[in-house]
């Protein structure tokens, strides 16, 4: 295994899309940090990605609605792999139901997890990427990408706690993103439509795909410094 390789946190990634996005940026050659609960499935895809790609994986199980948990991940990359230049925040939940009917205990765990660990991470991830040489790539010392949502930038019915949640992540990363071009580290959302995904109802090519979003951070990373986009809002065609 190598250990010279640039190094990625991805949360929530031991399914779904945050899995896909693991074995897409282990597919480049990445060192990677899984946060997400459920350490035997992290521990089985952490051996799959390192026999597969010939990257070090290290796995941590956190409820990342906690800080201290969301500081752990980052400290525990940058002491495992010597540094940071990715952060994938990827963990969220959904919520719904009309705002009318919804209670404090659900907004609460919503913006916990959507937002809150959102905050906590990307603090954390920048604070260990301004030690980053600036001169390695352009000026760009590291990149921060957060999964939000179509309903981070329009309301919806029966999803307000959730769109709640994605709107304040887009704010949020677009604040980072300014704060960002004076340090050199990259902020940008990703706002998907419904994305298909093993373990939800939405199947097929009406949808977005798992690699419409991994391509998405790929094409992200590959920009030069002097390419600074905040958001990729990726709508569903609506086909005649």
């Amino acid at each position: 295994m190598r250990g010279d390789l640039k190094t990625a946190i991805v949360t929530g990634g031991n399914r779904g899309i945050g899995r896909a996005i693991a074995k897409s940026l282990a597919a480049k050659k990445m060192n990677l940090l899984i946060a997400a609960l459920g350490q035997r499935e992290n521990r089985w895809l952490a051996r799959e990605l390192e026999n597969e790609y010939g990257v070090m994986v290290e796995t941590i199980d956190a409820d990342l609605t906690l800080e201290k948990n969301c500081v752990a991940a980052v400290e525990t990359a940058v002491s495992r792999f010597g540094r940071l230049d990715l952060l994938v925040n990827n963990v969220g939940v959904w919520s719904l139901g009309r705002i009318v009917d919804s209670q404090t205990k659900a907004f609460d765990h919503v913006m916990r997890t959507n937002l809150f660990s959102t905050f906590w991470c990307s603090r954390e991830a920048y604070r260990a990427m301004l030690a980053n040489d600036s001169s390695e790539r352009n000026g760009v010392r590291g990149s921060i990408v957060n999964i939000s949502s179509i309903c981070g930038i329009q309301g919806r019915p029966s999803v307000g706690l959730y769109a709640a949640s994605k709107h304040a992540v887009v704010g949020l990363t677009r604040a980072m993103a300014e704060e960002g071009a004076m340090d050199g580290i990259r902020a940008a959302s990703i706002c998907p439509g419904l994305v298909a995904t093993p373990s939800n109802r939405f199947s097929g090519s009406r949808f977005i795909q798992m690699r419409d979003i991994t391509q998405s951070i790929e094409y992200l990373m590959s920009l030069s410094g002097a390419a600074w986009p905040v958001e990729l809002v990726l709508k569903r065609r609506k086909k005649s």
